[in-house]
């Protein structure tokens, strides 16, 4: 392993019912007004929003609203956010919601301590978040890890740009994980989540550095952990257990633990998809559960250095028995692919936007990307402007 150094401060609520603890744990605080971040969806409609609140309320706290959060979290919510927290003196804010609502709540507490307009921190001069309101994550959805990590990602919808913003300012104080709030939500969206839990978990994965032995062992069981649960909530969607499991598993992936001793991560099916997303407005777990398994096909298919981790995926995950190398990579890569059939996982992208996607448009979504990351994408293997383009245009076509 790598040196590194690891810190989170992070209070974790875990299991059926402490969503209800929600109100004291504000009280013993000390705290008087709070800002709710709600996500669009059914959250008002089911009576989640009220019990929150009303817990909230009936420890004497003043609750204040924004609009709800969509699902790529914009710039302008943010923005609203922040005028509310500076013109009613907030002092916490709480998110109800899945990884965007979550992501803009932190950005909210942090700008709210900053005399900058946010778009600053994220696009202009990216001055450094220095302090920050208290934040309470209420997940919804197993998916993204941001409950405990200090990362938020934000869309400025005019620019077309996701950009992502870190501060240790911004780790959440208090997470609350209920997996009877979990359990509400539709199989789809379950699904969607587990595509990004594992592409995370595949990131370092497959980053190229196969020098740790236990973070590639912890690797190897959040995968088996997230296809157990996904199998088991395509059966039976309100079992409780593999809500929680599956919701343990996102921390794990993306939560801070996977990425000590073992370099940086492969961000090349999360850069595809950061570029892609702001244009379509599609899911971002939906929008890697597309280019992931592509992803996979193509630098198994084209690069042999891809050989030695693909084939000890197979292997160790996917209980391929073949003894050539190059041929249980490939073997496992297709295993997977066969698993997310199964599952109903997405097929393309235009199953997510509805439209046909013309070559030129993918070319133009591709050359964005390269100028807004500014850097290399991909690790394990580089890849050109041109791989890129090839691999989404394979996106557009189903699997077979």
């Amino acid at each position: 392993m790598e040196n590194f150094e690891h810190y989170n401060p992070d209070r974790i609520l875990f299991g059926p019912g402490e969503r209800k603890r929600v109100g004291s744990e504000l009280k013993k605080r000390g705290f008087k007004r709070a800002l709710i971040v709600v996500a669009k969806g059914p959250f008002r409609e089911n009576g989640l929003y009220d019990e929150i609140a009303g817990s909230i309320k009936a420890e004497g706290i003043d609750i204040y609203n924004i609009g709800d959060i969509d699902s790529n979290p914009r710039i302008t919510s943010v923005r609203e956010g922040v005028e509310t927290c500076k013109k009613n003196s907030i002092e916490c804010v709480v998110a109800l919601g899945g990884g965007s609502t979550m992501d803009s709540t932190k950005v909210i507490a942090a700008a709210s301590r900053s005399e900058d307009d946010p778009w600053e921190h994220l696009w202009g001069h990216k001055k450094p978040f220095n302090d920050s309101l208290d934040t309470v994550m209420i997940p919804t959805l197993a998916a993204t890890g941001t409950d405990i990590n200090p990362w938020a990602v934000i869309m400025d919808k005019e620019a077309i740009w996701k950009m992502p913003v870190t501060a240790e300012c911004m780790y959440p104080d208090l997470t609350i994980a209920d997996p009877e709030i979990h359990a509400t939500v539709p199989i789809r969206l379950t699904i969607w989540g587990a595509m990004d839990m594992l592409s995370h978990t595949f990131e370092f994965y497959f980053n190229g550095y196969h020098r740790s032995i236990f973070q590639n062992r912890f690797s190897e069981a959040i995968i088996h952990s997230v296809t157990e649960c996904v199998d088991i909530l395509v059966k039976n969607p309100k079992d409780l257990r593999a809500r929680g499991e599956i919701w343990w598993s996102s921390v794990m992936a993306w939560g801070g633990l996977t990425f000590l001793g073992r370099g940086g991560p492969d961000m090349a099916c999360h850069d595809m998809a950061e570029g892609f997303v702001p244009f379509y407005d599609t899911h971002h777990g939906a929008t890697l559960g597309v280019i992931t398994p592509r992803w996979m096909r193509f630098v198994v298919n084209k690069n042999p250095k891809s050989t030695e981790i693909f084939s000890r995926f197979a292997r160790n995950v996917l209980g391929i028995q073949a003894v050539d190398d190059r041929k249980a990579a490939i073997q496992g890569v297709e295993q997977y692919i066969q698993w997310l059939q199964a599952i109903g996982a997405p097929k393309t992208l235009q199953e997510l936007t509805g439209v046909d996607i013309p070559e030129g448009k993918l070319k133009e979504i591709t050359a964005k990307t390269f100028k807004d990351l500014g850097r290399p994408v991909g690790n394990l293997v580089g890849l050109s402007q041109e791989d890129v383009v090839e691999i989404l245009k394979s996106c557009c076509q189903p699997l077979s």
